[in-house]
């Protein structure tokens, strides 16, 4: 009878394996809508505008990635200048976010992994200044880990997963 349990006691164990580990880590996703297939002309500057839903945790979520992106399209060497929305610049870089789904971190200790992972969705858009082209169009995901006891279940790590897909789009 011992022997005969080992191997569904064996399968369980690696299914409860592999859903802790694949909770532990957070991902990003990134879907191409259009590419003009034009390169973005080198020393140029982006005008960033990021907008989302009114509410408390979406405007947050918005400042963050605003803020992330700043430096990054920068650091990356993407862009020589990152200006505000109401300045003159060769491109306009719009992220709209949307699907914002925070966990608290009281749901994440009661419940697990069951509480599930902060998510969050974005459009993206640059477009040429000098003719209003569509030069990129995709759409990023970010969603950080669901289990309590990972160092990447905060939204923070959603956000920084969707600024590293919209980096790599760009290039």
């Amino acid at each position: 009878m011992i022997v005969a349990c080992k191997p569904a006691i064996l399968r369980l164990g690696i299914l409860f394996l592999a859903l802790f580990v694949a909770a532990c880590s957070s991902s990003g996703t990134l879907q191409k809508v259009q590419s003009s297939g034009v390169s973005i002309k080198p020393n140029s500057v982006a005008a960033l505008n990021v907008t989302s839903p009114s509410d408390a945790d979406s405007l947050e979520a918005a400042e963050e990635l605003r803020s992330r992106l700043f430096g990054s399209l920068v650091s990356q060497g993407l862009f020589e200048q990152v200006v505000p929305p109401s300045k003159p610049a060769d491109y306009e870089l719009t992220v709209a976010l949307s699907g914002i789904s925070e966990v608290s971190q009281g749901a994440r200790i009661f419940f697990g992994v069951l509480a599930g992972s902060n998510k969050l969705t974005a459009d993206v858009k640059l477009r040429d200044s000098t003719d209003d082209s569509v030069v990129r169009a995709f759409v990023v995901g970010g969603e950080s880990a669901a289990h309590p006891l990972s160092s990447e279940n905060d939204m923070g790590d959603a956000i920084r997963e969707a600024s590293s897909r919209i980096i790599q789009a760009l290039r």
